[in-house]
């Protein structure tokens, strides 16, 4: 029995595990609150089919935990580029739901490209993209994607709207941190 308990508690840490990982990336919305992990476990004890003691409890993040997080959403595998950033003129404030930046610019040196990625910390990145602007161009709102093409949003914010020239650079870069 013992056995079988401490499997479920390990499936249930994977899978919350993987339900963070998977979860978390609309809570990146900025709403001007901080990006957390909320990681939980519980435990129910059995005997001859009746349950004798439960528990819930919130589990620690531990740095290794947070740097694996950080490399899955940063750079992982080593060989894949870094994260798309995109942009957009549209004024609509970001969704949680969203899974693509309404009106992506796919034009004027301003298509979704993949960033540059740097740790800064355990558990802290940044992904970085300079545009290289070719064109007459205004923007307002920024996209991360955990991939460089498809419907992938991880997060979305605006910035106050600039008209972009040709010859102009654009840099956006996104600090991203699990704690």
């Amino acid at each position: 029995m013992r056995k079988q308990i401490g499997i479920v508690l390990l499936a249930l840490v994977a899978v919350g595990a993987i339900g963070v990982y998977l979860n978390s990336a609309p809570t990146l919305v900025s709403d001007g609150t901080d990006f957390s992990v909320e990681i939980h476990v519980s435990m129910w004890h059995y005997r001859d089919g009746i349950l004798l003691d439960y528990s819930h409890h919130a589990g620690v993040l531990t740095t290794l935990g947070a740097n694996w997080i950080e490399d899955q959403m940063g750079d992982s595998p080593a060989t894949d580029p870094a994260k798309g950033i995109a942009v957009s003129n549209d004024a609509t404030s970001p969704q949680a739901s969203w899974e693509t930046i309404p009106a992506e610019i796919v034009t004027n040196g301003l298509s979704r490209a993949p960033g540059t990625y740097a740790s800064t910390g355990d558990g802290t990145w940044t992904i970085t993209k300079s545009f290289s602007v070719t064109g007459t161009q205004s923007c307002q709102l920024t996209g991360l994607y955990w991939a460089v093409s498809g419907d992938f949003l991880l997060c979305a914010d605006t910035f106050t709207q600039v008209n972009a020239e040709d010859g102009d650079t654009l840099e956006i870069e996104w600090s991203l941190s699990v704690t």
